[in-house]
C-alpha cells in the first residue's frame, strides 16, 4: 500500500485542486469572498433549514474529502509526523483558500480551513488505529509461525 499511496495521493490532490477552482462549472466571479468569522458558516448550516444535500456537501464533504491527507505518515514518519501535519496542513489549506479568494473562484472561508483540518486529524487517527491493529496482527502471525 505504501508504494501506491504517494502517486494516488498526488492524483487525488490534483483532482481536489481542480474541483476547488474549476469543478462543477465554477467560473471566476466579479469579486472574491472572504469569510473570517469562525464558525459562522458552520452555525448557518446547523441552525437554519438548509437542504440535507447542501449540508452533506459543505460540512461532511469538507471533512471526509480531506481524511486521506491524515495518512501522509505512510510516506514518511520523518517528514509527516502528526505535529508537522498539524502545522503544515492548515498552512497549505489557508494558501488554497486565499488563492480561491484572489482568483475569485469560490469563497475563502475560515470554517473550511477548520473542517478540512478536522478531516485530516480524523484521517490520522484512523491511520493510527489501522497501523496499531495491523502491527499487532503481524506480530501475532509471526509468533504463531515460530511455534508451528
Amino acid at each position: 500500500m505504501k508504494r501506491y499511496y504517494g502517486p494516488l495521493l498526488g492524483f487525488y490532490t490534483v483532482f481536489l485542486l481542480y474541483m476547488m477552482f474549476y469543478g462543477c462549472g465554477r467560473l471566476p466571479g466579479p469579486v472574491g469572498y472572504l469569510q473570517l468569522h469562525p464558525f459562522r458558516t458552520i452555525n448557518i448550516f446547523f441552525s437554519s433549514n438548509v437542504a440535507a444535500q447542501h449540508f452533506a456537501v459543505n460540512i461532511i464533504g469538507n471533512i471526509v474529502v480531506f481524511m486521506p491527507f491524515g495518512w501522509l505518515g505512510l510516506l514518511s514518519q520523518k517528514y509527516f509526523s502528526f505535529p508537522k501535519l498539524l502545522i503544515g496542513f492548515p498552512i497549505a489549506i489557508a494558501i488554497i483558500e486565499l488563492t480561491q479568494y484572489w482568483s475569485h473562484r469560490g469563497t475563502a472561508d475560515i470554517d473550511d480551513l477548520f473542517l478540512n483540518t478536522v478531516g485530516m486529524i480524523l484521517g490520522y487517527l484512523f491511520y493510527s488505529l489501522v497501523k496499531y491493529f495491523y502491527e499487532d496482527w503481524m506480530f501475532e502471525r509471526e509468533s504463531e509461525m515460530e511455534y508451528a
